[in-house]
């Protein structure tokens, strides 16, 4: 139930209804009201594809994002190589060292143990002696004159 001619104040008022109170109130003007435009539109069922451009965006990001990704990687394998390219050129190079000082060692040892005069000293330290001509051996007087082939 609506008052739509008077005030809710005075519609609801307990006072008697007399005609001259009601037409000393004032009037009751309705203030306006703000305006409000309906845009239509389909609610759950509008279209609610993703935009072009977004989807566009979108891929040249994770395109990016790969790109990063596959960079990022093959900078951590060049380095791992090199790294361990380098490790190996170390040691080859600390091997090669070590064989260039034994080497120089092996070639002093060969002059000082190959030396004709430390083995004519040695050979004298054992009782030899140096030979200054051939020795023969003649065993034809224990040859007896009934074998004269050789022993099989």
């Amino acid at each position: 139930m609506g008052y739509h001619t008077s005030n809710a104040a005075y519609a609801y008022d307990i006072q008697p209804d007399l005609p001259a109170l009601r037409m000393a109130a004032p009037a009751y003007q309705q203030a306006p009201r703000p305006n409000f435009d309906v845009v239509v539109g389909n609610g759950r069922e509008a279209n609610q594809d993703v935009s072009p451009r977004f989807t566009y965006c979108m891929k040249v990001a994770a395109v990016l994002v790969a790109m990063f990704i596959v960079l990022g990687l093959f900078r951590v394998t060049l380095a791992g190589a090199t790294t361990a390219v380098l490790n190996n050129a170390a040691t080859l190079s600390n091997e090669l060292t070590t064989a260039q000082e034994q080497s120089s060692e092996l070639e002093v040892m060969r002059s000082v143990y190959g030396s004709p005069t430390r083995i004519r000293d040695l050979a004298e330290g054992y009782g030899m002696v140096a030979a200054e001509g051939g020795v023969t051996l003649d065993f034809t007087e224990y040859v007896s004159a009934g074998t004269s082939a050789v022993a099989r």
